[in-house]
This record gives structure tokens, C-alpha cells and sequence, in this order.
């Protein structure tokens, strides 16, 4: 999907503010780098980040770097791509990542994606993540203008053929020369801000002597960063972009057929994972009080009921998208004022608020990434200054392209800073977190997603 590269750049401007945690995941993280220096200038808070959070980093160095100085006659071609080398390694050390492991293709600069080699890449770049225990692949953008950007892209893609389950992120080093008009890849993905380390990205950048023109001076016509680009690298923020996880969520249908004749899929009546879970989540709001909530999936209706009936809430909404098991919840509980079951499919079809209270049981991980965005946007809007959210986040296999974690973070990472955690709690097969929703002075919280 398209856009023109100043839509994108509009979109980014007003991206969410994230942490990596909600971006990578819980494992490692894999950095594909075209040349021996961009994973410094478009992945750097990044890997700060991962650093000081003691993550597993692996480097991917698709090239060496050797052609960057062409005519030299006093830094051979070879000699070149050793001193790129250690000054890629000296700016990740920079960057607080000392134990980073790093896999060198030594494809050649320039032509990395020509190379008869670079059909296996990809193989290789799978068991590194493996060895790495990488929840999340960064690569440079499929537009980002250089040939062996777009060879690093295409490589991404393939290792996530061959690794559907890892996340996806995109950086940005050279897109800021394409004109506003330029077509670009960006509709189906998700813009995030990451707060830059500009002392240490500047250590980074100074380690890559040989594109300052410190290193080789016999080559008049060879690569030097210029001043613009310098510059830039003094940014706040740098822009990381989620792309979507393949496959497709479940349709309609597949809901009203686990439903028909009286269907409980999930046994939410009487297995004992159910009525823990529903005993659990009282439990993490027990001594709070709320006005009027909104169960979102709401089912049956038992979730609801027991936030009323312990008085944790004066009032609840239950949302589901399936008219039959909306109508169950009604004939059980819908006779009691206090307790009303609606029809509504997400994201739009929102009830009108505000409300004080949400929760969101195991449901996030049947929409996908823009979808997300546009129910942060639209329940955003039904929310109090000060609400609280219950994310419930089934941990097993759903089905689904998202899984119940990265849904999760996904949802609070578009969320940029209106959210703070007041508890979290692990359990075996799930993850319950309670967000308190205290949006700041700045760009609303889900304008990461395209406009409808």
C-alpha cells in the first residue's frame, strides 16, 4: 500500500511515543545493516534501549562497505572493508550494546542484491535470529533510497517467510532525499517516535571516521556524510515502523458460527480457566470504584455482571460484535438496569461514553495492526481523563497473525504516552495489565494509523 513520502512524513511527525519493550517484544533483537554505519544512524535508540535493558542483540552486516572510496590507492578495497568493520563494531559498543554478536554476509557494496549469494542470505539470517532468540527483525524501509537498502528490505521479507512469527520494524537513513511527491510504502504500516540517546549516537557516529573523510584522503570523488545528514542525526526521536504480521483475522462469520445453537466455544460458563480469570480480574481491581465501565467482547455477559455485582463498578456496557451472543447476555443479565449488552462490531462501532472503566478480554488479537490503531483512536474518544483499562491477553496460540502479547503491546504502544501501568500480573496462560488513560499535551495518541 502507497503513499506519497510527505503523507508519510506527515504521519510520522504526530507518531506515538513508544518504548521498545512494546515494539521487540520480550526476546532478542536482529538489526539488518546495508553498509558498516546505518544501523547507527536509522536504529540507534533501538539498540540503546536494547542495551540498557540487557537484551540479546545480534548485527546483521549485509556489506562490508568497501566501495565507499573507490579511487583510493592507499586503502585497498579489502583494507577498506576491514576498517569498516571495526568502526561499525567500535559505534555499537558506542551504543552500550558491547555483547551485540554480529553475522557478516559480505555481500558487495552496492550490489548486494545481485549477488548469487544473496539467495541463501535469508537461511542465514533465520538461524542467527534463532541463535539470537529474536522476537523482532529491524531492516531499513523497502523505499529507503539505495540499492542495497532495498536488497536489505527484500532480505527482511524473506527471513520473514521463512520466521512468520517475528516482528517486523523499519528504519529510515537516506528516505529524507526523496521529493514530497514520491511514492511510498507506508498505508499498512504503523509510525512510532523512539526517544534518541544523542550523546551516544554522536559517540557512534564519530566512530565511523572512515565516512567522515578522517581516514582516506587520496580519493578526492569518495563518500563523505554531508553536513545535512550530520545534522539530522541530532534529532530528538528517530521513527521506527511496525509492519503488519501476514496472514488475515478471522472473518465475521467465523464468530456467528462458534456461537450458533447455543455455542460456548470457550466454555466461559463453567471451565475453570474462565471463572479464574474473571475471579483474577475483580481481584486486580478490587478497592477501585468506577462509574460506568465498557466490556469489550463482552460475551456472555459474566465479566460484566461480576464487576457490578462486587460493586467495583456502578454500571456496565458489554460490547460484542455477534448479535445471538449478545441477545444470551441480555436474557441473563440485560433485566438488571445496571447491566446493558449491545451489538457492535470493532473498531468503529463503539457505545458512546465516557467511561470511566474498560475492559478488554482476549480480544485484541482478532484485529489487525490498522485496525488497532483505529479503535485507539475512536475509544480514545469514549474515555475519561483518568480512566482505567483492563488489557486481558491470552499467552497460548490464538490463531491469529497477531498474537495475544503482541496485540497487546501493540495496543499501548499506540496509546504514546497517555498510558501508565498500574499493575501487571502473569499468570500461566495470560497477561492482565491495568493502564490508567492520563493523555498529555501532545500529538493524540493514535494518529499512527492512516486516516479512513
Amino acid at each position: 500500500m502507497s503513499e506519497t513520502y510527505a503523507g508519510w512524513i506527515a504521519r510520522s511527525a504526530n507518531a506515538p511515543k513508544a518504548e521498545i519493550s512494546r515494539l521487540v517484544g520480550t526476546g532478542g533483537l536482529v538489526v539488518l545493516s546495508p553498509h558498516p554505519d546505518d544501523e547507527t544512524f536509522g536504529a540507534s535508540a533501538l539498540l540503546v534501549d536494547a542495551g540498557r535493558e540487557g537484551r540479546a542483540v545480534g548485527i546483521v552486516a549485509v556489506t562490508d562497505g568497501e566501495a565507499s572510496h573507490p579511487g583510493s590507492r592507499s586503502v585497498s578495497r579489502p583494507a577498506l572493508a576491514t576498517i569498516r568493520q571495526a568502526e561499525q563494531e567500535a559505534a555499537v559498543r558506542a551504543l552500550g550494546v558491547g555483547e551485540a554478536r554480529f553475522l557478516r554476509l559480505r555481500l558487495p557494496d552496492g550490489g548486494s542484491g545481485r549477488d548469487p549469494r544473496f539467495a541463501d542470505a535469508a537461511k542465514r539470517v533465520a538461524h542467527f535470529c534463532d541463535a539470537i532468540g529474536a522476537t523482532t527483525l529491524s531492516a531499513p524501509h523497502p523505499d529507503d533510497p539505495h540499492p542495497d537498502h532495498h536488497a536489505t528490505a527484500a532480505l527482511a521479507a524473506a527471513v520473514r517467510e521463512l520466521r512468520p512469527r517475528l516482528r517486523l520494524l523499519y528504519y529510515f537513513v537516506w528516505s529524507m532525499r526523496l521529493a514530497d511527491e514520491t511514492p511510498y510504502r507506508g498505508a499498512d504500516l504503523l509510525p512510532f517516535r523512539l526517544t534518541v540517546d544523542r550523546a551516544a549516537k554522536a559517540r557512534a557516529t564519530a566512530c565511523h571516521a572512515s565516512q567522515l573523510g578522517a581516514v582516506i584522503t587520496d580519493d578526492p570523488d569518495g563518500f563523505t556524510l554531508p553536513p545535512w545528514f550530520l545534522e539530522a542525526q541530532t534529532a530528538p526521536y528517530e521513527i521506527h515502523a511496525l509492519a503488519p504480521m501476514p496472514g488475515m483475522v478471522p472473518p465475521p462469520r467465523h464468530f456467528a458460527e462458534l456461537y450458533a445453537d447455543d455455542g460456548d466455544p470457550w466454555h466461559a460458563r463453567s471451565s475453570r480457566y474462565e471463572v479464574a480469570k474473571r475471579a483474577d480480574n475483580c481481584c486486580q481491581l478490587e478497592g477501585r470504584r468506577y462509574e460506568r465501565g465498557l466490556d469489550i467482547g463482552c460475551g456472555e455477559g459474566h465479566l460484566a455482571a461480576e464487576l457490578v455485582d462486587r460493586e467495583i463498578t456502578s454500571a456496565m456496557t458489554g460490547l460484542d460484535r455477534d448479535a445471538g451472543i449478545v441477545a444470551r447476555a441480555s436474557k441473563a443479565y440485560g433485566a438488571r438496569p445496571e447491566l446493558q449488552f449491545v451489538t457492535g462490531a470493532l473498531p468503529e462501532e463503539l457505545p458512546e461514553g465516557p467511561f470511566d472503566l474498560v475492559v478488554i478480554s482476549e480480544v485484541l488479537y482478532f484485529l489487525d495492526e490498522l485496525a488497532l490503531a483505529s479503535l485507539v483512536r475512536e475509544l480514545t474518544k469514549q474515555l475519561k481523563r483518568g480512566a482505567d483499562i483492563l488489557v486481558v491477553s491470552y499467552l497460548g496460540d490464538t490463531g491469529t497473525p497477531l498474537s495475544g502479547r503482541a496485540a497487546h503491546d501493540l495496543f499501548v504502544a499506540l496509546f504514546g504516552t497517555a498510558l501508565t501501568t498500574l499493575s501487571l500480573r502473569t499468570q500461566e496462560l495470560y497477561q492482565t495489565e491495568l493502564l490508567r488513560f492520563s493523555p498529555r499535551n501532545e500529538a493524540a495518541p493514535a494518529d499512527a494509523g492512516p486516516s479512513d
